[in-house]
């Protein structure tokens, strides 16, 4: 079936421009034949999703149709498909989804990754798909942290967000004391490096702003400041890469146990 303009293709615009819309209807926008095949592999099941004409017969198009759960997909010429698309090259296929709730409370007895507001969604998206990978399925998001249900961290994310227990608009400063386990923040000149700390027991390991790095008010939470020794001239590391190879330390820890 072809379409012009329809309420669903007009909501897909609005979620896909607005951080405020996405939130007040707790729904995004997954694009791409990978996130809904990882989304779909996850038992998730659109509201709505639309097909470019040209893409049709595309072999991971045409998997995803055959999902007996999912509703009829709507195809669309492919330039009225690209005017919605916030891909250079668009993928094909894009769905509008709600995001599921996270638990009502924060965790206090579980290893978590912990933004504390990340601002670049490629950064963000990295960490989320570092954690998935690395056995880390808590991600706890301080207020001020880019949204995680953007269109643009979800592509960062490669499917990760649907791998993941994600909590956002976290008040650190409320929760953080009472956490049970050991809140290990990373910056740049601590003297104690990554690979001298025991990260096989209940960790949060906080990651900082790109620009400012931890805020002040969680410096003074920390129990340890963790770093990154780094060559001589060498500023910082992206906060993507640091956070990925503190991960993925716990993870060789934890598999040489």
């Amino acid at each position: 079936m072809k379409i012009a303009r329809s309420p669903a293709l007009r909501l897909w615009g609005r979620l896909a421009e607005s951080a405020h819309v996405r939130r007040k209807e707790r729904q995004t926008v997954l694009e791409g034949a990978h996130l809904l095949q990882a989304y779909q592999a996850k038992g998730g099941v659109p509201l709505h999703w639309f097909i470019r004409a040209s893409a049709v017969a595309d072999p991971e198009v045409c998997a995803l149709q055959s999902h007996s759960l999912w509703p009829e997909a709507v195809v669309i010429a492919d330039d009225l498909f690209d005017e919605y698309s916030s891909l250079q090259s668009p993928g094909g296929v894009a769905a509008l989804v709600f995001w599921p709730a996270a638990p009502a409370s924060l965790p206090t007895e579980e290893s978590c990754l912990v933004l504390d507001g990340l601002q670049d969604p490629g950064n963000v998206g990295t960490l989320l798909r570092s954690a998935a990978a690395a056995g880390m399925s808590t991600v706890v998001c301080a207020t001020g942290t880019v949204q995680v249900w953007s269109p643009k961290v979800l592509r960062a994310g490669m499917g990760a967000h649907f791998q993941l227990t994600l909590h956002e608009g976290a008040d650190l400063q409320d929760w953080l004391p009472g956490y049970s386990g050991t809140i290990l923040g990373a910056e740049r000149g601590a003297s104690r490096a990554y690979d001298d700390f025991d990260l096989r027991g209940t960790v949060a390991l906080v990651i900082g702003n790109e620009g400012t790095g931890l805020t002040h008010e969680v410096r003074g939470l920390l129990h340890e400041r963790i770093g990154v020794p780094m060559s001589t001239g060498v500023e910082s590391l992206n906060a993507g890469v640091a956070g990925s190879i503190l991960l993925f330390e716990r993870q060789r820890q934890l598999r040489s146990s």
